[in-house]
């Protein structure tokens, strides 16, 4: 099965890349707040110039942090590149419509699950990398093609 002119856009790339480190790692970065409000109300008022310090520079660091691990990855270069995803046995086969990127083929053993959300669907994949992930837009992603997506990813797992 053959989609043509898939892309998505980078800042829904990083915004659901980003939701998916706040969702794990929630606890880590509301606990240094939290804490910080906690030793205000018992030891000292200034704690709340710390707490504020955490929020606005610490936390927005961290994201920026992500960002450059992740959005400037090959993997955040394939989703939001012009391109043609060919569906086979295989693999994903990605046909980059700009003639500087190669060919790229992603076996279906290198797909560990697959997330669908209202606006895309992440291929999570294997690799050094925790949140790397192939994105489509939920736009190209029909029913019949989000089936075969999971006939595939399952068959090799």
């Amino acid at each position: 099965m053959t989609i043509e002119n898939v892309s998505v856009p980078s800042g829904l790339y990083m915004r659901r890349l980003c939701l998916l480190f706040i969702a794990d790692y929630w606890l880590w970065l509301v606990l240094p707040v939290a804490l910080c409000a906690v030793l205000a109300l018992w030891v000292d008022v200034r704690f709340v110039i710390v707490a504020m310090m955490v929020l606005f520079i610490i936390l927005p660091m961290v994201l920026a942090l992500l960002y450059f691990y992740y959005g400037l990855s090959p993997e955040a270069r394939w989703s939001i590149m012009d391109k043609i995803v060919t569906l086979d046995d295989r693999g994903i086969t990605l046909d980059f419509t700009d003639e500087r990127m190669k060919k790229h083929v992603i076996r279906w053993d290198d797909v560990h699950s697959i997330i669908e959300k209202d606006d895309a669907v992440m291929l999570m994949l294997t690799g050094g990398r925790r949140f790397t992930c192939l994105m489509l837009p939920a736009s190209v992603v029909n029913p019949d093609v989000a089936q075969l997506l999971r006939e595939f990813a399952s068959q090799t797992h």
